[in-house]
């Protein structure tokens, strides 16, 4: 067994200084001695999914990411690991548990199957893995391949870490306590049927127009990307593809780490609904410069037009109870201009929910510009601030 500084002091020298990811017994040695040292930035994500895709934006952003999480949230985890760090070629290094490893101590009925195939998902995502180091010894050799691997080949790292790899730490610190209201609450007005609801390509023109160059801009998966694309295609922009609902979590990320820059996320319903729970990621670390757009046309348009849930969501009244300090609800497209007017110079976290219907502006191309390269020239625009 090693001690958790032995592991993380060498983790902090080679950059990774930002950890997320959601506990297991395994690594509770891990998170709290993260939690206790503040040279550590720790975020506790709602979920597995979630904490690939805050790792991303940190990573893009310019820091290094360590993600944590139990082998039975692997399953979780697979969307972004495939169709978002895969695509877009983002180095993280991921500390996996083991649970139910085959010849290992016997665990509770629900590790069994995972447990069995642990191994093999990561290998099937073409994810290079080793073991955790069990003695001082393995520390830095295990952890200079994965820092080699991940500057050599821009993809992610797995270290897969059994029950005894760590010994007890108690946390010594208490957790802080979260408390927040939201300054503006607003009720929702919409007053226009909506076949006379305006388009989402109208509003991407008035984000387009607000917000310039001077702010970094994540657009959601389908549609939202393609068309923001098709206005204007700037350095200063990402276009998701695949990674549902990840929009949210990869801007999070972006926002902390450049807390000088205002970042952009534009969510669609069906993918906002898909991942909820950063909503209260955000509401709880009360990133300012951080404004959370939904353009919700209630269907799953790129798909087909399958009808999501929305229209009887209260977005506002979530983002509200999740802690977002500023929340709006129109569907007045002078509203919404005036909102985002006026978002840009207070301090968030802001959400502004804006209902639009569904169509697109013409026949609707897909980006020329490849995902590593949308990424690469963002790293580049995101490393002037």
């Amino acid at each position: 067994m090693i001690k958790a500084n032995e592991f993380l002091d060498l983790c902090l020298k080679l950059g990774f200084n930002f950890f997320t990811g959601t506990p297991c017994s395994y690594l509770k040695p891990l998170i709290n001695y993260v939690i206790d040292h503040k040279e550590f930035n720790f975020v506790d994500a709602t979920n597995e999914g979630d904490a690939v895709a805050i790792a991303s934006g940190v990573t893009i952003a310019g820091g290094r990411s360590v993600v944590m999480f139990q082998n039975s949230g692997l399953g979780n985890a697979v969307n972004p690991l495939t169709s978002l760090a895969y695509i877009f070629r983002v180095p993280l290094l991921i500390i996996v548990t083991h649970r139910g490893e085959p010849g290992g101590e016997k665990d509770e009925p629900q590790h069994e199957l995972m447990g069995n195939i642990t191994i093999e998902m990561l290998e099937t995502m073409q994810i290079s893995w080793a073991h955790f180091p069990n003695n001082i010894k393995e520390v830095e050799i295990v952890l200079n391949k994965a820092d080699k691997y991940l500057k050599q080949e821009s993809k992610p790292f797995a270290l897969v870490m059994s029950k005894k790899n760590v010994e007890s730490y108690t946390l010594q610190s208490s957790k802080e306590k979260h408390s927040f209201h939201s300054e503006f609450k607003q009720e929702e007005h919409f007053t226009v049927p909506y076949n006379q609801r305006h388009t989402r390509s109208e509003a991407l023109k008035i984000i387009n127009k607000v917000t310039g160059k001077d702010a970094a801009i994540i657009a959601t998966t389908g549609y939202t990307g393609r068309e923001l694309y098709e206005i204007e295609d700037r350095e200063n922009q990402l276009y998701m593809v695949g990674s549902m609902g990840c929009a949210l979590p990869l801007g999070f990320g972006m926002a902390i780490t450049k807390p000088k820059l205002k970042i952009y996320v534009i969510d669609g319903d069906g993918a906002l609904l898909m991942r909820t729970g950063t909503m209260a990621t955000v509401g709880a670390h009360q990133p300012e410069n951080l404004i959370h757009i939904l353009l919700d046309n209630e269907v799953h348009e790129s798909t087909g037009g399958q009808g999501t849930v929305s229209g009887g969501v209260s977005f506002s009244t979530i983002a509200s109870g999740f802690g977002y300090k500023h929340t709006f609800s129109t569907d007045s497209l002078d509203a919404f201009e005036d909102l985002l007017s006026s978002a840009s110079s207070k301090g968030g976290p802001t959400f502004i929910h804006f209902k639009i219907k569904k169509g697109t502006s013409g026949k609707l191309g897909r980006p020329v510009i490849t995902p590593i390269q949308v990424k690469e020239r963002l790293i580049k625009y995101l490393n002037k601030y």
